[in-house]
């Protein structure tokens, strides 16, 4: 372990399942956590359950100063709309501005069956600009072989405004299979890594992403499907927590490596 530093651990598959008083504690515990909700057209729309339940945990962190430490995934068609058009949603929208800090937004549509010819990386890139701009929203694409080319047009529409977007790399985009080979192919952004990890297997895919770097950078680890509880699709805080602590436990091992170079 000499060159990832692992800045942010994202525990995914939060809904209005979980208890909002014990998701509260377990965020405010966790200062390098961030919590990832799945928001879509079929799930999110305003009134909804989830809808709701994400109003009333943001004005739950806002008053422990911890609103930064939740994530918006977008699923379904909302991601069509998003890529294709470069327009959020309203219930997005009013998510964010009911938000007193700038939070991420996961775009969970290259390489889910969508046309890629359709994509705009211009609209795309248009909002991009716009919410980072305006310190209300940074994005995430997921990246594998079938997206890189759009991120590689992304990146050149945005080129006189620099890297405003993150990159999380995931082979199986969400369906928890672990990468056969971790890639680093896009070290100007902030990365993330996901695929099947756990709190039982994190230590060692970390010490093959530290592996692939050729030199010192900022990651996050993100994990879902093995994190959910085991008799209904939301995340266990139980599972999470043990996630957190083995992955960040690999920084602690890190900085003990470094020691002896001085």
């Amino acid at each position: 372990m000499d060159k990832v530093n692992i800045t942010k651990v994202s525990c995914c598959g939060a809904n209005e399942q979980m208890n909002i008083d014990e998701t509260v504690k377990f965020i405010t515990s966790n200062p390098n956590v961030e919590v990832g909700i799945g928001v879509s057209n079929g799930k999110c729309q305003i009134g909804m359950p989830r809808f709701n339940w994400i109003i009333a945990l943001q004005d739950k962190l806002k008053e422990k100063g911890c609103s930064s430490q939740i994530a918006l995934h977008v699923n379904g068609s909302w991601t069509k709309d998003i890529i294709e058009q470069g327009k959020l949603p309203k219930e997005i929208e009013y998510i964010l501005l009911n938000n007193e800090s700038p939070i991420r937004i996961q775009i969970n549509a290259v390489g889910m069956g969508y046309n890629l010819n359709k994509m705009s990386s211009t609209l795309f890139a248009q909002l991009v600009k716009y919410f980072y701009q305006n310190n209300i929203a940074r994005f995430i694409l997921p990246a594998n072989e079938d997206s890189f080319d759009f991120i590689r047009r992304l990146e050149s529409d945005l080129k006189d405004y620099g890297d405003k977007f993150d990159i999380l790399y995931d082979s199986s985009f969400g369906f928890g299979k672990k990468a056969d080979k971790y890639v680093s192919y896009f070290s100007n952004h902030l990365q993330g890594y996901a695929g099947g990890l756990c709190g039982k297997n994190v230590q060692n895919e970390i010490i093959k992403i530290n592996e692939i770097q050729n030199s010192p950078v900022d990651i996050w680890i993100d994990a879902e499907k093995r994190l959910a509880c085991d008799y209904i699709n939301t995340l266990s805080l139980v599972k999470a927590q043990e996630f957190v602590d083995k992955t960040l436990e690999m920084n602690k091992i890190n900085s003990l490596d470094n020691s002896f170079l001085f």
